[in-house]
């Protein structure tokens, strides 16, 4: 996965969807939500291994295939054999043969397609109500918009563009810009900054020096 550089946020006009919200107690704060970004676990959404997980318990047949191949096979051309008929038993054989090989990939496309049933579950999950990814959509580059609107529709199909834009987020993303970010659109979140208070100032106390005794010229 090659590194990219998430865009800076450099327009001095502040976007409609940056406009300050109302308060509301069910929003998270910033921190929040990047500490949901960064306990994402990216090996969730392998549905490579979730297929090897799940073909796991039909191992079995991937373990027989070969040996009742063999026996098929050599049943049929046996038997054709007896008959004399060995063309007839080896072409019934190969097509009991093909005939079994797809029912096994018939197999293996529904573990595929359950493997990735499983992997768009859990990226629903990881968004959950409120939403994960759209929230970070100014810190992604451009080829990501129609993954994040995609989000916020309810579409979490795109799962190789999910895991990409995840691992960005985790790597590049400034976490203090984020926060700004936040605060803008919902400034209940804002830091409250209190001014040191100055030290009382106190008066300057004025020494009365007692007047010396003008001396008088000698003439």
């Amino acid at each position: 996965m090659s590194d990219q550089t998430l865009p800076e946020n450099q327009s001095p006009n502040i976007p409609a969807d940056l406009m300050p919200q109302d308060f509301d107690s069910s929003i998270p704060s910033p921190e929040e939500m990047l500490a949901r970004l960064h306990s994402v676990d990216l090996q969730q959404y392998d549905s490579e291994a979730i297929f090897q997980e799940l073909k796991g318990k039909y191992i079995w047949i991937s373990a027989m295939t070969i040996p009742i191949t063999v026996i098929t096979l050599a049943l049929f051309t046996l038997g054709g054999l007896i008959f004399d008929q060995p063309i007839i038993g080896f072409i019934i054989g190969a097509l009991l043969l093909f005939w079994i090989s797809r029912m096994i990939d018939a197999k293996d496309q529904n573990l595929r397609f359950e493997a990735h049933n499983v992997v768009i579950e859990r990226i629903k999950n990881t968004e959950g109500d409120f939403g994960l990814i759209p929230h970070f959509k100014h810190f992604l580059p451009q080829r990501y918009r129609h993954l994040w609107q995609s989000l916020k529709k309810g579409n979490y199909q795109y799962i190789e563009q999910y895991i990409q834009a995840v691992h960005l987020l985790q790597t590049k993303l400034v976490d203090e810009k984020f926060i700004h970010i936040w605060q803008l659109k919902y400034p209940q979140f804002a830091a409250t900054e209190t001014l040191p208070e100055e030290p009382e100032q106190e008066e300057p106390q004025t020494s009365h020096k007692p007047n010396k005794p003008h001396k008088s010229k000698k003439h």
